[in-house]
């Protein structure tokens, strides 16, 4: 079977005065009567489909990306070839955006199921924040937030047992996915598109897909989820935060300036 590859999304692209995702974006603040502005800096829409990387780590890229629409999760490779998942981007989420100093991205990115990024291109960054700073402030609280995620899952891996880790996993990527994808919650069953596979669970987390297994068929016995046809239902959500220590504020982007008046 020929692999996919990754493709420019047929005209007319979203136009950025009606896009779905802006409050969840880098250009959250950006006034609706100065979105042209937006689009004059972004230079297309591509197509990534499921199982596809954007980008390795190692490379240098010419774009810096907006997800748009689908899943995507942030990786590094050890020397031995394992793969560990930094995290997981949702629609909203800014990616590229980190490198060394030489130019290199320090991890991979990789399609968990087809999505879509607005690609912007890297030689007009500096650009675009001297024309607008208040884009700075808003990166840099997108940053913290992710930062503190990722700190949350390095602890667990140090000092959390695999129920612990998982259910703060889940219950995270659950109110992300309600978040930044609404129309994929079902309020009825309380669930959310979930395309993620035990494995990636698994190098999420740092544990086997045999260990991810048994956890999940843990929770799902003592009636805390359900798990099945890519999706994730969650049935005691109070159960399921008391053992993963997770609070909903973790997944938020907090103002890194915050008004006096």
């Amino acid at each position: 079977m020929k692999k996919k590859s990754i493709r420019i999304l047929k005209q007319p692209h979203t136009d950025c005065t009606q896009c779905p995702i802006r409050k969840l974006a880098l250009f959250q603040g950006v006034p609706l009567d100065r979105l042209e502005w937006t689009q004059k800096y972004r230079d297309q829409q591509f197509v990534v489909p499921a199982k596809t990387t954007l980008y390795r780590e190692g490379s240098a890229t010419d774009y810096v990306y907006t997800l748009f629409d689908g899943w995507m999760a942030m990786y590094q490779t050890s020397r031995e070839g394992k793969r560990q998942i930094l995290r997981f981007a949702l629609p909203g989420d800014f990616l590229g955006f980190q490198t060394d100093q030489k130019g290199m991205i320090s991890h991979s990115v990789l399609a968990l199921n087809e999505a879509i990024v607005c690609a912007f291109p890297r030689s007009r960054l500096q650009e675009m924040f001297e024309d607008t700073p208040t884009l700075a402030l808003r990166l840099a609280s997108m940053g913290s937030r992710d930062m503190n995620l990722c700190q949350h899952h390095q602890a667990f891996r140090s000092r959390k047992d695999a129920y612990e880790s998982i259910a703060f996993l889940l219950l995270e990527l659950f109110h992300r996915t309600r978040q930044h994808m609404s129309h994929h919650y079902d309020p009825k069953t309380n669930s959310v598109t979930f395309p993620l596979t035990q494995e990636d669970i698994g190098d999420a987390v740092g544990l086997t897909n045999v260990h991810v297994n048994r956890v999940l068929r843990q929770f799902h016995k003592f009636g805390m989820i359900d798990c099945h046809h890519r999706r994730l239902h969650i049935l005691d959500e109070e159960k399921l935060s008391d053992i993963g220590e997770f609070d909903e504020s973790m997944i938020s982007s907090n103002p890194m300036i915050y008004s006096l008046s």
